[in-house]
């Protein structure tokens, strides 16, 4: 919204609403529009963001202060990336374990069915929710922030 006209209907009611001033009949009258216009849910999006950079210019709390101290500290710095690494390799790895598990062993076929199954099951799973966290990234009105 340019600050040389007057806002928009749409505007408004996009203001009102992540205000937290719309109720009721009207409100779902909204969302239902936001739900098929994307326009209308980036015009969300970016006030959104603008209240959270607005709550970032306020003073810091004291628990802001201490996550900065553990942020900086090398245990952190040196342990979380770590830990990641671990967890993702030892999940492809038993997702390895259980393919080759399911071409060597002699079990029956619905158990090698299962152990397929849940191996593609929980790969779909994460792919699917990064592909989510991907597609909904732009509108996150938290992603500038820095804690």
């Amino acid at each position: 919204m340019s600050p040389e006209r007057e806002p928009t209907a749409d505007e408004l009611a996009a203001m009102a609403y992540v205000d937290g001033e719309l109720a009721g009949e009207a409100r779902r009258a909204f969302e239902a529009r936001l739900a098929a216009d994307p326009a209308l849910a980036r015009e969300v999006a970016g006030l959104r963001e603008l209240a959270v950079l607005a709550r970032q210019a306020a003073p810091p709390e004291p628990a802001d202060h201490e996550w900065e101290r553990i942020r900086q500290s090398g245990v952190q710095r040196t342990l979380s990336p770590l830990a990641w690494a671990l967890i993702v390799l030892a999940t492809l790895g038993l997702a390895g374990w259980l393919v080759y598990v399911e071409c060597t062993c002699g079990l029956d076929l619905l158990p090698r069915i299962c152990i397929v199954a849940l191996t593609l099951g929980l790969l779909l799973l994460l792919g699917l929710t990064l592909r989510n966290r991907l597609r909904t990234l732009p509108y996150d009105p938290y992603r500038k922030l820095k804690r």
